[in-house]
């Protein structure tokens, strides 16, 4: 499955020669820029593994800050946490949830109202079943159990809300995003 690996830099990137070092990764991608200093790359998911020991050949060559943030789709929230991360992890290819935490861990919730919204129009069953897989150490036939609901049902209710959410919470590094949503965002606790 293809992952959203927003970048930005902290001046005009030269698109030939950051291409050209994407290209080092060693795996198939897709880029597309938003200005001359962001944008994205669509690539599997071990494109963040490969892509960091190459940031800091990337910052010497370019002369630029780069940071590069994997994420599960493109909006307010992602766009805001690729701005943060500039700051936070300059040189580095991080997660979402990596900059979600480095932010709260400040007392900077400003990004809390964004990831609410993400789950804003996740029904009450979809919310139950991804937070039961969680609590279950993200073992299926666990939190089916858990609750008391058959296997394929919660398998149908799994994939709904990761069709509707974009967040594939099989993933650790999305899984730790709705956790932190659950922890500091959900006003049903």
């Amino acid at each position: 499955m293809n992952k959203y690996y927003l970048f930005m830099a902290n001046g005009k990137i030269n698109r030939d020669l950051f291409d050209n070092a994407i290209e080092g990764v060693g795996i198939p991608f897709e880029i597309s820029y938003f200005d001359d200093a962001s944008g994205y790359i669509l690539a599997d998911e071990s494109f963040a593994v490969r892509l960091q020991p190459l940031i800091f050949p990337i910052h010497d060559d370019l002369g630029i800050t780069l940071s590069v943030v994997s994420v599960h789709k493109i909006g307010d929230l992602e766009k805001k946490a690729a701005r943060e991360a500039l700051s936070y992890f300059p040189n580095q290819c991080l997660y979402l949830s990596d900059v979600l935490m480095k932010e709260f861990s400040f007392g900077d919730f400003s990004s809390l109202p964004l990831l609410s919204a993400e789950f804003k129009g996740v029904g009450h069953d979809l919310m139950l079943t991804s937070g039961a897989f969680l609590r279950c150490g993200l073992n299926a036939s666990l939190a089916a159990e858990t609750i008391f609901i058959h296997r394929n049902t919660f398998n149908y209710r799994l994939e709904k809300f990761i069709d509707l959410t974009s967040l594939d919470i099989r993933d650790y590094h999305n899984a730790l995003v709705l956790e932190i949503y659950f922890q500091l965002g959900n006003p049903k606790k």
